[in-house]
């Protein structure tokens, strides 16, 4: 038996959604890299400064990144996993 359209979809906008929850995961593991070496640095008894200064411009971008995939992407994936059926009356013929 065939795979239907909404099957096929439905297992795309899966994959998809796992990718950007893995996304979401990987920047707060680096983050938090990037936290506790710039800890490490201003720990140190001569503290490193510049080394401090850049791993706080690393967390700020990943911050942004979250906010990103957060205020937009996401939006945009609820749409796709919100709507499946659609594509599976469309398949069908119908239209709402």
């Amino acid at each position: 038996m065939a795979v239907s359209v909404h099957e096929r979809v439905t297992a795309a906008t899966g994959e998809m959604s796992d990718a950007i929850y893995a996304a979401l995961d990987a920047i707060d593991a680096y983050r938090e890299v990037v936290e506790s070496v710039a800890a490490q640095a201003a720990g140190m008894d001569e503290p490193n400064v510049q080394l401090g200064k850049r791993m706080g411009q690393f967390s700020a971008r990943a911050r942004s990144m979250v906010t990103a995939i957060e205020d937009s992407v996401l939006t945009d994936l609820n749409f796709c996993t919100d709507r499946l059926f659609s594509v599976e009356t469309a398949e069908r013929g119908e239209f709402i």
